[in-house]
């Protein structure tokens, strides 16, 4: 018992520190809405200005403070000022990545200037010993002394956002920066001051934990990784709770790797070597414990659709799939040539750069093309490693099929892996995959139960139908197989981003929302996502490990997916020429290579691709693909004859007659019915007792003040919110209650919304295309060979002629009018073929006359097409031209509904909605 309890106050004071560098996160985020990943990298910082820059400079401890704490905090404050203020308006990816390169830039300065090594260094705090239990392991002072420091700023964290007007101003820039600029509050200034705080805190955890880790490059820059997990649990806001999951790692972490032991209480599942069910080392899992924390968080407090108001990012730039057959033969052409003619080191630098290009190009398939941030890459490219090598090591497999059963079984890893990213998205996700990445590397790539530790797994020479292979002895050979998969798997990704899948991925990337509204299920699209880039990162985690004959896999590390992603946003992560791009970065490849021609090492290397990484994202976020496209472009345009430089829009595909338009229904049936509809948001009752329906053919209006709950019954008829029990829905009288938003959306209710959520990234026909029905599960394998996009539906032809899009089919959405950007938000809808037609302020911010023909065409779309069209509108013209019935709702209590003349004279409507009589009456007239 006295052990324990030992071990217990030293895992609270190493989980003190942690807590340190996550209060800093917190601290960072609220004052910026920034996830800081670069918070490691200010306490490796902090900890060398004061173990080793201050000491070589003669200055005595009492300097050395203001000297470790100062700079870290000039460096947060040039963080924000130089760079994420101008990334303001920028994606969540694209400012996360931008953390990265700032960690990559001060990582690799690190390397430099200090080296790889580990250097023991003394407590800054009184370390005398005490036996507070007796006998047995003693306990420094210091360890009180950190926890105590932690509380200690804790609290005053706490006191200074509760009570003091700088706390307050934070919390209103976070809130609404615009409206706190307005009353003379800098938005600027107030996450400026939140960054240095930040990073000093962080300094301050790389000084008090060095002592404890060892001064190292390495182990202080990844510190964040648990205060990541810390933070996390407090959701980036709360300080008490931040604090409380820092020292619960804490206390795990120590115990696990004092209790994993064959003569501890773990002893039966422990193995006389010290190891966890005969292969996890103490280490290994309790390194692993802080992540496996993120994962279950993140998936219990994750949700299955984003909510309402969510911000959507606009991502990086696509391109567009299409290959240049004489481009690409003169590409290959050109590396095969060079290949040949360059000394084998330099070989082997190209094979390493094809290989990891393979690893890019599953980020752009996983980020790129679908949106999804994933740290987890070469993690996953590791396993594949490390699967194919185990299977040759111990069973004597040939290279082909080891090479094909590491791709597969990695895939199902990859699936594993999108299953908690279906209730996650955006920096969560990011988050999500690190921890599953760290994970991976600590259980597995970097276990000697299962890796062989430095010796490696030996795999012998490697050979091909009998064509030795081997990299170290035949690295142009290796170099040609590599080159030939990255060409394969290229035009493969290219394939899907031309096809139906393709077009599928995209439109969730673009906006999950709207995706679900139109019956995609995202969960079939992530999924096939992560096993399609799990199955590229395994391939070339392949070639990469297999360049050696003994395979050793620490390259394979959290940070190196890390870096992997700056590697890939630096050559384009949205094309697939980008990959290559990125490839050329990898430590060991031809960046690298090119840099050690000039007497530049590694370091270097790393070096330049943050700093490279940073001018990226503040010139063009896009990449530099991007600018490659756009002067390929350029060139061809302006040696093209000019009769051949009109744009021709695409043509418009033929209608696909086996989703027809709804049905003919008798008139008068119900289509669509609700009763007992309740919803409410904590103590809020936003919805009350709701009961509606609407025949084929008819129009109801739904009316009421702001804040009545119109668009929450929306989101509740449709899928988007979960309603009260006792609700019912019905369609055409099957029960929608349990059903999500997309299967809900196929059987025939569609809705557009508010904000019209369009797929920015797709031209108006691919919007309409989106809505075209579910494709072959087999069309997710056919179109990595022969893509194939779908056509339009009958009511997707109908869309185009009624709202006149005919025109427009080969433009983007943000190149319209905002008129006619809310007419695709309609069509678009109308071209999924819907039984029920739910329109959330469709009239929203258009003209008069616009108004008018919007409430002739939506009359038209009930009389011609039969749809039944549920409305929320508050301009009362619009609401007579073209609504049968009309409801009103207040306070989320329906209180009329019938004619709109008769309802539009009821005094309970008057006063809740119109005002006055008066009002009345400007509005008829």
């Amino acid at each position: 018992m006295n052990d324990f309890l030992t071990f217990v106050i030293l895992g609270l004071s190493v989980g003190a520190v942690y807590a340190l560098t996550a209060q800093g996160l917190v601290l960072i985020y609220r004052g910026s809405g920034v996830v800081n990943f670069a918070q490691g990298a200010y306490s490796m910082i902090g900890a060398y200005l004061f173990f080793r820059v201050a000491p070589d400079l003669g200055l005595p401890q009492a300097a050395a403070w203001p000297l470790a704490l100062g700079v870290p905090a000039l460096l947060g404050a040039a963080t924000h000022l130089l760079l994420m203020k101008h990334l303001r308006r920028a994606s969540s990816l694209v400012r996360l990545v931008a953390t990265l390169g700032v960690f990559a830039l001060l990582v690799g300065i690190g390397y430099q200037l200090w080296g790889h090594g580990q250097d023991l260094v003394v407590s800054p705090l009184p370390d005398t010993v005490h036996h507070l239990f007796g006998t047995g392991a003693g306990i420094g002072q210091d360890r009180f002394w950190i926890i105590g420091i932690a509380g200690v700023l804790t609290l005053g964290l706490v006191a200074l956002f509760r009570w003091t007007s700088f706390g307050r101003t934070t919390e209103a820039v976070a809130e609404n920066p615009v409206a706190a600029a307005a009353l003379g509050k800098s938005p600027d200034r107030v996450a400026t001051v939140n960054w240095m705080i930040g990073a000093v805190l962080a300094s301050l955890a790389g000084i008090l934990i060095a002592p404890v880790l060892f001064l190292s490059v390495e182990a202080l820059a990844l510190i964040v990784l648990r205060s990541l997990a810390a933070a996390l649990v407090g959701r980036f806001y709360s300080f008490w709770r931040t604090l409380a999951a820092a020292l619960v790692i804490g206390v795990v972490e120590t115990l696990l790797g004092r209790y994993i032991t064959n003569e501890g209480p773990l002893a039966p599942v422990v193995s006389d070597n010290n190891l966890l069910f005969g292969t996890f080392t103490a280490q290994s899992v309790s390194h692993s414990a802080a992540f496996l924390m993120i994962v279950v968080v993140l998936f219990v407090a994750g949700r299955n659709l984003p909510v309402r108001g969510e911000l959507l990012d606009r991502l990086p730039v696509l391109g567009t799939g299409r290959v240049s057959v004489p481009g690409l033969l003169i590409a290959v052409g050109i590396t095969a040539a060079v290949i040949l003619a360059v000394p084998p080191a330099w070989a082997a630098s190209i094979q390493v750069s094809l290989a990891t290009a393979i690893i890019c190009l599953s980020l752009v398939v996983v980020t790129g093309l679908t949106g999804q941030i994933s740290l987890a890459q070469m993690g996953l490219a590791g396993t594949g490693a490390w699967i194919a090598g185990k299977l040759i090591q111990t069973q004597s497999w040939p290279f082909i099929p080891a090479l094909i059963a590491a791709v597969a079984i990695t895939m199902a890893v990859g699936v594993l892996i999108a299953i908690p990213a279906l209730r996650t998205r955006g920096v969560n996700l990011a988050l999500l995959t690190f921890g599953l990445s760290v994970v991976l590397s600590q259980l597995i790539l970097q276990n000697p139960a299962l890796t062989g530790g430095m010796a490696g797994i030996d795999i012998g020479t490697l050979n091909v139908f009998g064509w030795e292979i081997d990299g170290f002895d035949h690295p142009r050979r290796l170099a040609f197989v590599t080159l030939g998969l990255l060409v394969a798997v290229s035009l493969a990704v290219a394939n899907v981003r031309r096809g139906w899948t393709g077009l599928r991925l995209i439109a969730l990337r673009s906006n999950e929302r709207a995706a679900a509204a139109l019956g995609l299920g995202s969960a079939t699209i992530k999924v096939y996502a992560f096993a399609l880039g799990a199955a590229l990162a395994a391939l070339g985690g392949v070639l990469l490990a297999f360049r050696q004959q003994n395979l050793v896999l620490t390259e394979f590390s959290p940070f190196s997916s890390v870096q992997l992603v700056v590697y890939t946003v630096i050559g384009g992560i949205g094309f697939v020429i980008g990959a290559l791009g990125g490839g050329g970065f990898a430590p060991g490849g031809i960046g690298g290579q090119i840099l050690h021609s000039f007497g530049l090492g590694t370091n270097a290397l790393e070096i330049v691709s943050g700093a490279m990484l940073l001018i990226i994202i503040l010139a063009n976020p896009s990449g530099m693909a991007f600018e490659q496209v756009r002067f390929a472009t350029m060139l061809r345009d302006r040696f093209r004859p000019a009769e051949r430089r009109q744009a021709e829009p695409p043509p418009t595909p033929a209608p696909d007659t086996a989703k027809a338009l709804p049905r003919e229904r008798p008139p008068g049936e119900r289509v669509f019915e609700v009763s007992g509809l309740s919803v409410r948001f904590g103590r809020v009752q936003a919805v009350n007792d709701v009961r509606l329906d609407v025949g084929r053919g008819e129009v109801l209006a739904l009316i009421g003040p702001n804040g009545a709950g119109k668009t929450t019954v929306i989101d509740a008829l449709t899928g988007f919110v979960r309603p009260d029990r006792g609700a019912r829905i019905r369609l055409g009288g099957a029960a929608l209650e349990d059903w999500g938003a997309a299967r809900r959306a196929r059987a025939g209710l569609v809705r557009s919304f508010q904000s019209l959520e369009l797929f920015e990234d797709l031209t108006v026909m691919e919007n309409l295309l989106v809505t075209a029905g579910t494709p072959a599960k087999t069309r997710y394998l056919t179109d990595l060979v022969r893509p194939r996009m779908p056509a339009l539906t009958v009511a997707g032809e109908a869309a185009v002629q009624e709202f006149g899009f005919a025109d427009d089919l080969a433009r983007l959405p943000d190149e319209l009018p905002h008129g006619r950007r809310r007419l695709l938000a309609i069509a678009r809808a109308v071209a999924a073929g819907p039984a029920v037609l739910l329109l959330d302020e469709p009239a929203a911010g258009l003209s008069e006359q616009e108004t008018a023909e919007l409430a002739r065409l939506i009359r038209r779309l009930a009389d011609n097409l039969g749809i039944a069209v549920l409305v929320i509108e508050h301009d009362m013209s619009f609401v007579r031209t073209c609504a049968d019935r009309v409801a009103v709702l207040n306070f989320g209590t329906l209180i009329a509904d019938g004619e709109p003349e008769e309802i539009l004279r009821d005094p309970a409507v008057v006063a809740a909605y119109l005002g006055s009589d008066a009002q009345t009456e400007r509005e008829r007239a």
